[in-house]
């Protein structure tokens, strides 16, 4: 419809002669010419003699003065009657009818603009839905605390809520893991954990969030899976020199679009909203200094040929304090303080790790006094006697704790360590007291090994831990937390998975003695390991997720669903902050 145009105009539609529902200057000068010439002879119009676009030259009658004559009844005329005078009142109907149709169609067009929008945002929703469910975890579990942004997208928050939650007081006591509340409450939490890398790589990101149309996910869908088979603790490998850089992650290792509260400006800004993530689900996490070099691990704390000094690698402690202890980042429990130092002795020459974890535990404490400091062993070869045979056994990397009875991590602050070792099986290492037998090859591979009965392989890993660091669980009041174990596992190719056996043995005697949990070593299926079996050397992958990361190795997340039976399990707690006037 015209703007310039009124609906149903009277010019338009006047057919006949002007009847008082309309003023004269409404007709156009061809409609009274027409009407003049109709009744010409029987009207007189007195003119005036004035020029008139309706009556020629020299008429002088205005439109709006037009004078007409009355006009007597003919006699032979016959009688008026009453539908004589209807014109006026059929126009009513005609007009109501009108209405009825526009009020009609506008209510029809309502209608149909609810119907239509209804049906698109069942379409979008149903859109949305299936988007999220491509990039879920297929463990065949549901999620009770899914997130609908206010743009519609399912599982895909812009950022995450506030959690309203105050940093507490993590502590180490009794065996145990505390978290302490500034009230005084007191919550013990067991620690179901795993170990997700990549940061501490030159990609500067957790793998597997790369979600396309083949495989890939979000850290929203991890965060999910995890929390869905009551895992409540993430060990995030970092690396010291992206730390000091805040090296941006790589841009194509990750889809924006499907991790829009993941801010990837720079490293820092990454693991803060990972750990956000987290948080939403009570995960927590545990920050470990991994890597002095993107391509190198380092034995030590620092290292003249990667180009890190005891400096660098306290600046980075700082940075991390500064920008992540606070109640906005509630659930971080505290920092490895050095993964696997294995060029390290234990109270002997430099470099010391007694000494050095005990630097920086107390750095990390002086920006952070809520955290934990989570420290590992060394690597050295001790003697043990097993089934009436004494032979070297060599520590794994990480689980040398032989001489911290003696000689402790004693830190600024009273319940602040955790010792936190590592122990591997067979993929890693064959190691010799995990066999009846064999011969050990230029490779490391176990040539004609004998595998052990589930009797002789359980007492052997129970003895080699309890030397390692076993003996701490019951001789330290610090908590005990397996930093890294398991690996291969769902894939062992040994006749009786001397493997998997190894790490089912390990987690039975963690629970036996009371141990705060472990992280199992790791969620990403690119874990690669060198024996498979004992005998061949090799390249073999696994993870708790298959190579998709939409799959869970359902072996290994059964296997791993042993440690639910770890003392206090449960997500962490959040405290409420609580409001000031």
């Amino acid at each position: 419809m015209s703007s310039t145009k009124a609906a149903g105009s009277p010019i338009e539609d006047a057919a006949g002669p002007p009847s008082s529902t309309f003023r004269n200057s409404e007709y156009t000068s061809a409609q009274q010419s027409a009407y003049r010439d109709s009744t010409q002879g029987t009207h007189s119009v007195d003119s005036g003699g004035r020029d008139s676009s309706l009556y020629g030259p020299g008429s002088q009658q205005r439109q709006t003065e037009m004078k007409l004559m009355a006009m007597e009844p003919s006699d032979s005329a016959p009688p008026e009657q009453k539908r004589d005078y209807k014109g006026r009142i059929r126009t009513w109907p005609g007009l109501l009818l009108l209405l009825a149709i526009v009020a009609g169609a506008a209510a029809l067009i309502a209608t149909t603009a609810m119907t239509v929008s209804d049906q698109s945002a069942t379409n979008q929703a149903r859109y949305e839905n299936e988007a999220q469910n491509k990039r879920k975890i297929q463990d065949g579990l549901t999620d009770d605390q899914v997130i609908v942004s206010d743009d519609g997208q399912v599982g895909n928050p812009k950022v995450y809520p506030d959690m309203g939650c105050e940093l507490p007081d993590y502590q180490s006591k009794d065996g145990q893991i505390f978290a302490v509340a500034k009230n005084g409450t007191e919550m013990p939490v067991g620690i179901k954990g795993v170990n997700w890398f990549g940061m501490e790589t030159g990609l500067a990101i957790p793998f597997g969030l790369w979600e396309n149309m083949d495989n890939g996910t979000s850290v929203y869908e991890i965060a999910a899976f995890l929390a869905r088979n009551k895992y409540n603790s993430v060990r995030l490998p970092v690396c010291i020199k992206n730390i000091l850089k805040n090296t941006a992650p790589d841009k194509s290792l990750i889809n924006a679009n499907t991790n829009r509260a993941i801010n990837i400006t720079s490293y820092i800004t990454t693991i803060q909203t990972i750990v956000e993530a987290l948080g939403y689900r009570h995960i927590s996490v545990m920050i470990s200094l991994h890597t002095l070099d993107p391509k190198t691990s380092g034995g030590a704390w620092y290292s003249e040929d990667l180009g890190v000094s005891e400096d660098d690698f306290l600046d980075a402690v700082d940075i991390l304090t500064k920008n992540l202890c606070g109640s906005k980042y509630w659930n971080i429990l505290g920092l490895d303080l050095k993964n696997e130092p294995h060029e390290c002795s234990w109270g002997g020459s430099a470099p010391d790790w007694q000494k050095g974890a005990t630097l920086i535990g107390n750095r990390m404490l002086e920006g952070c006094p809520n955290w934990m400091a989570f420290v590992e062993g060394t690597n050295s070869a001790y003697p043990i006697t097993l089934n009436g045979v004494s032979r070297t056994y060599y520590d794994w990397w990480g689980g040398g704790l032989e001489k911290a009875g003696d000689d402790p991590v004693e830190l600024n602050a009273e319940n602040k360590v955790v010792w936190a070792p590592h122990y591997y099986n067979t993929g890693v290492n064959p190691a010799w007291y995990l066999y009846a037998s064999g011969t050990q090859n230029a490779e490391g591979a176990l040539e004609n090994y004998v595998e052990l009965s589930d009797e002789d392989l359980k007492n052997n890993v129970e003895k080699t831990m309890d030397a390692m660091f076993g003996y701490l669980a019951t001789t330290s009041k610090h908590a005990m937390v397996m930093g890294e174990f398991a690996g291969l596992y769902g894939k062992d190719a040994h006749p009786k998975l001397t493997t998997k056996r190894t790490t089912d043995f390990t987690i039975e005697l963690m629970l036996a003695s009371d141990y705060a949990g472990g992280y199992m070593w790791s969620l990403n299926p690119e874990s690669a390991y060198q024996y498979n079996p004992a005998d061949t050397y090799g390249h073999y992958t696994e993870g708790l997720l298959e190579d998709d990361w939409l799959t869970p190795n359902k072996v290994f997340l059964t296997g791993m669903a042993a440690l639910d039976k770890v003392k206090d399990l449960k997500m962490f707690p959040c405290f409420p902050q609580e409001v000031t006037a």
